[in-house]
């Protein structure tokens, strides 16, 4: 692959990034508040703070399947590294060791945390207030996460099309 074609490709997986994140934001912002949920808040929310709640939920999912499924791979490549056919354990082990991210299992609790609020049983509610304030932590982790990524991405000069 042609060098301005990685370059496109890291540039794409960075608005992706970039959009999930200020949506997801959003989100948070307008329902933390409510953090951290009770049954009893959890039961008086409005069909408009619900929403925000399923925003969130959705954009976390997005941003944290495509940091990991387009920006990791994107970023990697660019910088010369071989992904092709590496398992993702692997690829986040290379990541941590440029120090692209920081510790490979904060972001496997991310993809725990995924699985678990996008997989809600709506009827058992304790469990579904319990993913939601898993969320509320994880969120700021992926935020954090994000953040770092950027700040790498800046201090190196790496060229994209932002």
């Amino acid at each position: 692959m042609e060098k301005w074609e990685i370059q496109d490709k890291l540039s794409e997986a960075i608005q992706l990034c970039s959009i999930h994140s200020e949506r997801m934001t959003f989100a948070h912002n307008n329902i933390k508040k409510h953090f951290p949920l009770s049954m009893d808040n959890y039961l008086t929310l409005q069909a408009v703070e619900l929403s925000f709640f399923d925003q969130l939920i959705f954009r976390f999912s997005k941003m944290q399947d495509s940091m990991g499924n387009k920006l990791f791979p994107a970023i990697l490549e660019y910088l010369g590294e071989d992904v092709k056919g590496k398992p993702f354990i692997d690829q986040l082990s290379k990541l941590e060791e440029l120090n692209i991210i920081t510790n490979t299992n904060d972001w496997m609790l991310l993809c725990e945390t995924r699985n678990i609020v996008t997989h809600e049983y709506p009827f058992i509610t304790d469990d579904v207030i319990q993913g939601l304030n898993l969320l509320h932590t994880h969120y700021l982790l992926l935020i954090k996460i994000w953040e770092h990524i950027l700040k790498y991405i800046n201090q190196r000069n790496i060229s994209t099309k932002i």
